[in-house]
């Protein structure tokens, strides 16, 4: 049995934390209290690509302690079945604080639709990393349009969204993080600071609560403001 890798909760906690801040300043600013580029300057941008990519990489490692070993089919359902019921969430949830621009391929869907692709690659870690590499490559490569969702139903998708997150590409990062779970040298590390550890244990639940909590919060504070 995979011993757990509290280096792998830790770095999932991470995320959350700054996860957490970045969407409370994106509340703050929705209510106007504050004016920060969030997506316009570029300490801001490649923040938010840090937060995103450790996600996708513990989301790569993970799978490789989980199912490199000892694959059953109905644990790998339970756990599509799970992020399938969290990614109608957060799309219905998204819908209607912003129906204009909900949530339809956000990072759980990227989580969702990318474990099913790199489900085959769990055993495979040099592969892994090359095609990541592939995948980044080509981004500099005009390309045709190989997205079969814009395809089919891109009429009926908002013009835009408060969270993307496509297919390419962000699939590299979990097979980085299937390469990365395969390290000898990345499983010698075992770092564990109690409160990002329990973050990143309760990674899933946290993500799908907190900006019910934060975006309410804050506009509780809006309406005692703007009503006294």
């Amino acid at each position: 049995m995979q011993q757990r890798n509290h280096t792998l909760d830790t770095i999932r906690g991470i995320s959350v934390a700054m996860m957490f801040v970045f969407h409370l300043i994106f509340d703050l600013n929705y209510f106007k209290f504050t004016e920060i580029p969030l997506f316009s300057n570029i300490f801001y941008i490649l923040w938010r690509y840090l937060i995103v990519s450790l996600f996708l990489i513990a989301v790569g490692v993970s799978l490789v302690y989980a199912y490199r070993n000892n694959f059953i089919l109905i644990k790998f359902f339970r756990r599509l079945l799970i992020l399938s019921l969290a990614c109608i969430f957060v799309s219905l949830g998204s819908y209607v604080v912003f129906p204009d621009s909900w949530i339809y391929f956000g990072i759980l869907h990227m989580i969702l639709v990318g474990s099913i692709v790199a489900i085959f690659f769990i055993r495979l870690p040099n592969l892994s990393a090359f095609i990541a590499l592939l995948i980044f490559a080509l981004q500099y490569i005009e390309q045709p349009e190989i997205s079969f969702l814009f395809a089919t139903i891109s009429t009926y998708l908002p013009k835009s969204t408060v969270d993307f997150y496509p297919l390419f590409p962000w699939l590299a990062m979990i097979l980085i993080g299937i390469s990365l779970g395969h390290s000898k040298s990345f499983n010698r590390i075992n770092i564990r600071i109690k409160i990002f550890s329990f973050l990143g244990r309760n990674a899933l639940i946290l993500y799908l609560t907190h900006q019910i909590i934060l975006f309410n919060t804050v506009w509780l504070v809006y309406y005692i403001v703007t009503t006294s």
